[in-house]
């Protein structure tokens, strides 16, 4: 018996990954695993086309998270979106977190602390959130190209400078990290190794200590002055 919970949780938590797109967002999918939060401006036409109600209700937290925050109308769109809008969305998300930090420390917040996931559900899926943005988007360097080609702008590069022939995802996101990360890896190590045989060098060549040599040389005259 114990055997076949584990087997469930397991399978479960697959089927959860494999219900989140390349952007986060959920596919569509019967039964209850693919439901998901319903932004307030969209729960009246899903409520009156399905008979049902909608997934967010009054009084739950994602809805009091968005009657606090200003939060843009784009930012909460929950069809198909591109990797600049779910880099917003990540920065939207970071943003909450902190300013439901601050609202604490001043004692403003009066409802029960959201989590993260909590948080996370206004913008995309919790499952989806831990599942890419939250591993890869803290790794992208700032300044990089890509953190601006991310953030869009007039300094913002060309896709092409960044991504190379590479559709921009995740899964490509993923491996232009790892092969920078290889790539500062290895020339460090390269670099500990030429440090390391420098340091060698100089142990083995050590120089004279000044006026050694003349020491030497008096001390070698005056045993022979002795001889004699």
């Amino acid at each position: 018996m114990f055997s076949f919970y584990i087997v469930h949780i397991y399978n479960l938590n697959h089927f959860q990954d494999d219900l989140v797109d390349e952007f986060m967002n959920l596919k569509s999918a019967s039964g209850s695993a693919a439901s998901s939060f319903v932004a307030p401006s969209d729960a009246a036409e899903t409520g009156s086309k399905s008979g049902s109600k909608s997934t967010i209700q009054p009084g739950s937290m994602q809805k009091i998270l968005i009657d606090t925050f200003n939060i843009s109308a784009h930012l909460l769109e929950r069809k198909k979106t591109d990797l600049h809008l779910t880099y917003a969305k990540y920065l939207a998300i970071q943003k909450m977190i902190e300013d439901v930090g601050a609202m604490e420390r001043a004692g403003t917040w009066t409802h029960q602390k959201p989590t993260v996931g909590d948080i996370a559900e206004v913008f995309m899926s919790k499952s989806g959130y831990f599942h890419r943005p939250h591993q890869l988007f803290p790794k992208v360097v700032d300044g990089s190209e890509m953190k601006k080609w991310l953030e869009g702008g007039e300094e913002a590069p060309a896709e092409s400078d960044v991504w190379g022939d590479k559709k921009p995802s995740f899964k490509n996101l993923k491996e232009i990290l790892d092969s920078k990360k290889r790539k500062v890896t290895s020339h460090k190590r390269k670099q500990k190794n030429e440090a390391d045989v420098k340091g060698k060098g100089k142990e083995k060549a050590k120089p004279k200590k000044a006026g050694e040599g003349s020491k030497k040389k008096a001390g070698s005259r005056k045993s022979h002055q002795n001889d004699d």
